[in-house]
Parts: structure tokens; sequence; C-alpha cells
């Protein structure tokens, strides 16, 4: 590669969800650009995930605080069990399916902490190296969280998700390839360092299971041009010929 004109935080959001979310993103990193994934700790696929994920020591796994579960046919709970975390679930057991609906509710803040620890404490019982931690559908203004977050990220040393980086402009023109979107994005940027969030799938059953009312998209065709973003050979290919270097979370 030639001397990095951008450098490119890559990330990967929602392993541990399901199956094709987790070889999506193995794959992306493996063979693509993405160099970090953000981890759903109560999500049915986790241990998948961990096993996954824990070998490779280049792949850069945060914890993707998880305080809700939005869909309608794959639902989860806390991983402290509903009845230790009673103001933060419903009446199944589950999390809520939104933060509006969470913070409607009245959770108490030491419990909605004491599930966010726990959920770390799990990825590193599984034999994740934890690096950094963000927040699922911005979760962290809920129950007066935002500051004892960026306190347990401190203690326990952990990068917070708010990297004082940039993020790609838009471009004019109207592009049926998001690959091809994407790479116009790039050229377009003065150099810097600038981060890309996306949900990479493969656009199979398990992920067509992940559905909600208002959703205009099934979600398997949504994430797999998501996957193609990070994986494509035209955009492994210009970013290796063009000064675009993909970089962990550590490395910024």
């Amino acid at each position: 590669m030639s001397e990095a004109r951008i450098r490119l935080v890559t990330r990967g959001d929602d392993s541990g969800s399901c199956n094709t979310a987790n070889v999506a993103i193995w794959n992306a990193y493996r063979k693509g650009i993405l160099r970090n994934t953000s981890i759903m700790v109560p999500a049915p696929a986790f241990p998948e995930a961990a096993e996954m994920f824990s070998e490779d020591k280049g792949l850069c796994v945060g914890l993707h605080i998880t305080l809700n579960a939005e869909w309608d046919n794959v639902r989860w709970g806390p991983v402290l069990g509903a009845e230790k975390v009673p103001s933060i679930v419903d009446p199944e057991g589950n999390l809520f399916k939104t933060t509006q609906a969470l913070n409607d509710n009245g959770p108490k803040t030491e419990e909605l902490l004491a599930e966010v620890q726990a959920q770390l404490d799990l990825a590193r019982r599984s034999g994740l190296d934890i690096k950094y931690m963000d927040t699922h559908m911005g979760v962290s203004w809920v129950g007066g969280m935002k500051e004892p977050l960026l306190e347990l990220a401190e203690r326990e040393g952990l990068i917070y998700a708010n990297l004082p980086v940039g993020h790609l402009g838009r471009v004019e023109g109207q592009f049926e390839d998001p690959v091809d979107a994407l790479i116009a994005r790039l050229g377009a940027a003065d150099p810097g360092t600038y981060i890309i969030v996306g949900h990479p799938c493969y656009d199979r059953a398990d992920v067509r299971m992940f559905d909600h009312a208002g959703l205009t998209e099934s979600q398997g065709v949504a994430r797999d041009w998501q996957r193609r973003i990070f994986m494509d050979p035209k955009i492994v290919d210009y970013c290796r010929e063009n000064g675009v270097e993909p970089i962990r979370y550590d490395e910024v």
C-alpha cells in the first residue's frame, strides 16, 4: 500500500445477533477491510461469535452495550436474568423493544449499569479481548447512564466509541451500487481519519427473521450490501491502490 492518505476505522456492528452476521463479519475481516466488530452479548449467537473471534487478535472487538431487543420474532433478555434487573425488562422478561420504551419504564440506573458490567464480564470470560465499547441504538441517554458509562470505560481500560474522527461526506451523483458510492466518497474526502459503520450479513434465513413494523426492506437485503462495502473486491482494491488504510479503534 502507498502512504496512507486516509485512515479508515471500519466497524461491523451486531456480531452475536445471528450466525449470518458472525460469518459475514469474519469474512469481511479475513477477506476485506473490516477491522472492528461490536458484539451483542445478550443475543442468541453470542457464544458462536465469542468462539470465532477470540482466537485471532487481529480483529478488534468492542462491547456493543445492548439494553433493548427491537425485533418482533427474535427476542432476548438480560445477561443477569430478569429477576435481578426487573426495571429494565418487559412483562415477558425480555429487554424492551426500544430505548424509549425502556426509558418510559423508569429503569434504575444501578440495574442498567449492573447489566452493562455483566455483559462486559461475560465477554471477557468467553475469551474476548474487549478493547472498546459503544451503545446499541444510542441507549446511553436512558436512565442517567451517560457519565457513569464514561467512568466505567475508564475504569475498565476501554476506549469509548466517540472517537475524534471524521465522517465521510456525501457526493453528487446517483450510484446504484453502494460500493461505488463509498469509493466516490473516499475519493472526494480530504486526507484524515474517518469512520464507517455497517451491519454486515449475508441474505440468509436467520437474518430475515429480524423484522418489525415500519421496516420497508428485508434486513437480509439491507445488511448484505453493508457486508459488500467491507469486502467487495472493488473496495479492497481501491483501498490498497489509493492510500486508504483500514484501522482498528486502538490505532486511532
